[in-house]
């Protein structure tokens, strides 16, 4: 159950960072909540490359969640499993 929620929990990261880089490529304007906003017609070699990062880091952390939702889900099979 903790592999289910962590798997939940590294999901909601993913969407809330897939959604940041939409809408990052839709308004062309990178929000840093730390300093001013990078945009894309000013700097687009630091837009692009924190862009691609951003992209980047987003599947890497699908990719885990999507393996922890595997283990969860062959742990959770295998605890009925062994039940029977």
């Amino acid at each position: 159950m903790v592999a289910l929620a962590v798997a939940t929990f590294i999901g909601w990261g993913c969407l809330m960072g897939a959604s940041e880089v939409v809408e990052s490529l839709r308004t062309g304007v990178l929000n840093n909540r730390k300093g001013p906003d990078i945009l894309a017609a000013e700097q687009p070699v630091i837009y692009w490359a924190l862009i691609s990062f951003y992209t980047a880091a987003t599947l890497t952390a699908a990719g885990l969640g999507l393996v922890v939702l595997d283990i969860a889900v062959r742990d959770l099979i295998g605890a009925r499993g062994s039940d029977r």
